[in-house]
């Protein structure tokens, strides 16, 4: 099993909801996945720039990218918390404690996929800044290893992150995970109805 996942997220009350999110898919045969995505986001290298969705310029790409896991035996992944519904202990004098809030969002979503019925499972994940620096990507590294471990021991995880321009797929889960921030920010269901039974979602689960 290979699990590609980014985080979308809204810290700012003056932008709206605040929340944060992981999205992404979980495919078993992530070359053909790979091949696929390449010969569609090709036309768009012309851009000469790093293809991201929060550009506009790759707007009709987003579109793509959903019809494209739409064709493809792949199982979609979402897990979303408002700020509001976490406990205090999330909490510090300077804000949401972020790092916390996304490890657990992580174990909830890993334990609902039951990996333990997989023998290898590599899971990739869009790299981001750590509030603590490389001391704290370290260390949220080593508790999501810890856990995978603790839980999944017959299984060989595999946990790692790296930026999306490094990793076509990183890049694919980013659209997803994009397309599915403007669609909690809406209160819309449109995007999640289409995809169907195929969609993992978890709403709240701190």
């Amino acid at each position: 099993m290979n699990i590609y996942l980014d985080e979308s997220y809204n810290l700012q009350k003056s932008k709206g909801k605040m929340f944060i999110s992981i999205n992404g898919f979980a495919v078993l045969d992530d070359q053909i996945l790979r091949k696929r995505w390449k010969m569609i986001r090709k036309e768009y290298i012309k851009f000469k720039r790093r293809i991201h969705a929060t550009d506009s310029r790759f707007e009709k790409l987003r579109e793509k990218s959903i019809k494209l896991l739409g064709r493809h035996d792949v199982n979609i992944l979402s897990i979303f918390q408002l700020n509001q519904e976490v406990t205090h202990d999330y909490f510090d004098k300077d804000g949401i404690k972020f790092d916390s809030v996304y490890a657990n969002l992580l174990k909830k979503l890993f334990s609902e996929m039951s990996l333990g019925e997989y023998k290898k499972v590599k899971i990739i994940i869009d790299a981001r800044k750590h509030k603590s620096g490389r001391l704290g990507e370290k260390r949220f590294q080593k508790e999501i290893e810890n856990f995978l471990k603790n839980q999944f021991s017959n299984t060989n995880c595999i946990y790692k992150a790296a930026p999306s321009y490094l990793d076509v797929l990183v890049e694919l889960a980013d659209f997803v995970s994009n397309t599915f921030y403007k669609e909690y920010q809406t209160d819309s269901n449109h995007i999640f109805e289409k995809i169907g039974f195929r969609l993992i979602q978890i709403k709240n689960p701190l």
